[in-house]
């Protein structure tokens, strides 16, 4: 059997099977966007870890070795945020090419500081080896959340809202500029839509509030929104209805897809690394939801509604004809 023919989820499942050994130290095991272990005290353990190879997740043809180092920060601590936790201790490993200088690993380091520091984020050590090819970079990240205030997959009930953070689409949009820069298109524009894919940021404070305002479900939108939804319906065991009109997508986004002649919301769906959080809410809480995020600077919006399992996961277009919501999004293994 190939890695293609299982995917990159089938590979998880068929590798994590048997390796809990103390059970009662693990409250969320694989699964999930991070691990939740037990401590004595009022908090648990975060723990996640996310790799970061050259030529995969992304080209020194066009990102600097800064903004390497800031998206491979930003990637973990937005694990953390989907948790509702927040991060504290960090090691990087490294698999340093030789054609690489020490200057520019040297600026690596400078952008894993930078969003280190924008983070509050300790990096207390790590391992550095030679790589023949490709540079890659690992961070394992250790964070905490207070006891009984972590947000799974597996929570989302019947009824519930779902919601998204920000705008989607934008990280897509970007790379699509990073790797097509013959295309005219408005200077201020392509920044911001570069910056996102090259330098995205976590959504911390989002998760922070979201923790303790009764979210049922959390994800962060890592994969492409349709996969996100996919797992939290897979581990809640519901399906999920989306209306197309109510998906966020910036004009930016908008604008770059039609001189590409690209759907914007293939890109909202499954281009990725927006790194915004997708979560679930009864909705007698909704409002409450709402104005705390507002009150702190930080935008949502109502996508669609949690169904019962059976009926799947459907997308509403415009008019009120529904089609089935293909979960596509990136895997590594996918042929």
């Amino acid at each position: 059997m190939k890695l293609g023919d299982l995917g990159e989820f089938g590979i998880i499942d068929r590798l994590s099977r048997d390796l809990i050994n103390r059970p009662g130290e693990v409250v969320q095991g694989i699964g999930d966007d991070t691990a939740v272990l037990n401590l004595e005290g009022p908090w648990w353990l975060l723990f996640t870890t996310d790799m970061l190879v050259e030529g995969v997740h992304f080209s020194l043809d066009y990102a600097t070795p800064a903004q390497v180092g800031i998206k491979t920060v930003a990637v973990n601590v937005s694990d953390i945020a989907a948790m509702g936790g927040w991060p504290a201790h960090g090691v990087v490993s490294l698999g340093l090419p030789t054609r690489l200088s020490v200057e520019e690993v040297e600026e690596l380091y400078q952008g894993i500081r930078r969003a280190a520091g924008e983070y509050g984020l300790n990096i207390v050590g790590g391992d550095t080896v030679m790589s023949p090819e490709r540079l890659v970079i690992n961070l394992a990240l250790l964070g905490f959340v207070e006891k009984g205030r972590a947000v799974y997959r597996s929570g989302a009930r019947v009824g519930d809202l779902i919601y998204v953070t920000g705008g989607l689409g934008k990280s897509a949009a970007g790379l699509y500029l990073c790797r097509h820069p013959d295309l005219t298109i408005d200077p201020g524009m392509a920044a911001f839509l570069k910056q996102a894919h090259l330098e995205p940021r976590a959504r911390l404070q989002a998760g922070r509030i979201l923790s303790g305002a009764g979210v049922t479900a959390m994800d962060d939108v890592s994969d492409g929104l349709a996969a996100e939804l996919r797992e939290i319906c897979r581990a809640s065991g519901v399906g999920c209805r989306v209306r197309a009109e109510d998906i966020p997508v910036d004009y930016r986004v908008r604008r770059v897809a039609a001189l590409a002649n690209y759907d914007p919301l293939d890109w909202a769906f499954s281009g990725g690394e927006d790194f915004e959080l997708v979560f679930t809410v009864p909705p007698d809480l909704a409002r409450g939801v709402e104005e705390k995020l507002a009150a702190a600077g930080e935008e949502c919006r109502c996508i669609g509604e949690v169904i019962p399992a059976e009926k799947g996961m459907v997308f509403e277009l415009a008019g009120g004809r529904c089609v089935p919501l293909e979960a596509r999004g990136y895997d590594h293994f996918a042929p």
